[in-house]
């Protein structure tokens, strides 16, 4: 199937036109899918919404001009949920991003369209975002690899924002090798010692997130057999698990009702109604409890940090379900957005690295192990992953 013929059955991308690279470089010979909130000279702009319909930015984003600068070649700007707000991927001026797995099914979001795209073999890496797990969570229910860096290493420049507090750019690839060579080559120089990488002799994982979810039962078969590599331990993280995505949820919309607040009040009929009623949310929440969120954070994230004393990473299901039906989840997008980012969000919260790797199936339909690690520790993380992946497969 040509591309265009994908693109048609699987709408992962909103518009396709390639770019050359700029010079031979680390990336050279492969091809970018670049989420649709991220600017592109002279290429639409539409981060999947009427408002921005027939936008052209005059200027590439910072990760746009590393890629070309690199050797990367564009092929076209990748689907979203509107304005990168929403987990479905259902929102989006071009329809929904559609599970390469099984079309009727969701691909997850907001940054779906990337990892359809690389599932399908129409990119080698699709450049996203990741504010609550829009990186982690399509690339669980479509079961590909995706890396959400420590939030605030790589440049966000010329990225249309939903939270300047979380916002992270990230990548959706098939391969470890891959993701360590993109990650390596745009990663600003003064922060590669992210990549650096100390572990124990056998690496200590905490086991988090683990209930009676179908994604938790379908991985713990998986846990049995990491013990022959790692020392497992339970954790408890109880600030983050019971306050971090309040936490996440009260600083994220009022970021991006701020952002959004002339269009929210003089054109609010534009917005797909999911987007809207979280924007509202947003424009409801008061500064003192906006600030308070901030204040909390800061206590969460001593609680994380202290917890890597006894441990190397950490290791999660993704998701808590495998990818539902895109009729199931129309008219019904904020219920699944709260069970989608409900373990991914955590990590987003105290600026983790953290990624996901497909690891099972439940009734054929992919599901990822998350492994996340201590702020600028993402070589950790990398390394874990890549340990893994060898074991599984």
């Amino acid at each position: 199937m040509s591309l265009e013929e994908l693109n048609t059955k699987y709408n992962a991308f909103i518009t396709i036109k390639e770019v050359a690279p700029n010079s031979n470089g680390p990336l050279s010979g492969l091809t970018f899918g670049v989420k649709d909130i991220i600017l592109t000279k002279g290429i639409k702009t539409t981060a999947g919404s009427k408002i921005l319909k027939d936008y052209i930015p005059q200027n590439n984003a910072w990760i746009v001009n590393k890629i070309l600068n690199n050797g990367g070649k564009i092929i076209g700007k990748t689907n979203t949920h509107e304005f990168a707000i929403g987990a479905t991927n259902t929102s989006s001026i071009a329809g929904p991003a559609k599970n390469p797995i099984d079309p009727e099914r969701i691909s997850g979001g907001s940054s779906g369209g990337s990892a359809v795209a690389v599932a399908l073999n129409m990119v080698d890496v699709g450049i996203g975002t990741d504010t609550g797990g829009s990186i982690r969570i399509p690339a669980s229910l479509c079961g590909v690899i995706g890396f959400k860096p420590t939030t605030g290493i790589i440049p966000t420049t010329g990225i249309i924002p939903f939270s300047w507090t979380f916002d992270t750019v990230g990548f959706l690839t098939k391969n470890m090798n891959t993701l360590r060579k993109v990650v390596e080559t745009v990663i600003p120089v003064e922060n590669k010692d992210v990549l650096i990488s100390k572990t124990r002799l056998k690496p200590r994982l905490g086991i988090f997130l683990f209930s009676d979810d179908p994604a938790s039962r379908a991985l713990k078969p998986l846990l049995n057999k990491l013990t022959n590599y790692f020392d497992l331990v339970d954790i408890n993280l109880n600030f983050l698990q019971f306050f971090g995505g309040n936490i996440r949820g009260t600083i994220a919309l009022a970021e991006g009702a701020s952002y959004h607040r002339d269009w929210i009040e003089s054109i609010p009929g534009e917005y797909f109604p999911d987007v809207k009623a979280l924007l509202m949310e947003g424009v409801k929440i008061k500064a003192i409890d906006y600030l308070e969120s901030l204040r909390a954070r800061r206590v969460v994230l001593e609680e994380y940090i202290k917890a890597f004393e006894n441990i190397d990473a950490i290791i999660s299901p993704t998701t808590k379900i495998p990818a539902p039906k895109i009729s199931e989840v129309i008219g019904k997008e904020k219920d699944f957005r709260s069970l989608l980012v409900a373990n991914t969000e955590l990590f987003s919260v105290v600026g983790a690295p953290s990624i996901s790797i497909p690891a099972t199936k439940i009734n054929g339909l992919p599901i990822g192990l998350m492994i996340s690690g201590e702020p600028y520790n993402d070589g950790v993380v990398l390394d874990i992953a890549e340990k893994i992946l060898s074991i599984i497969q």
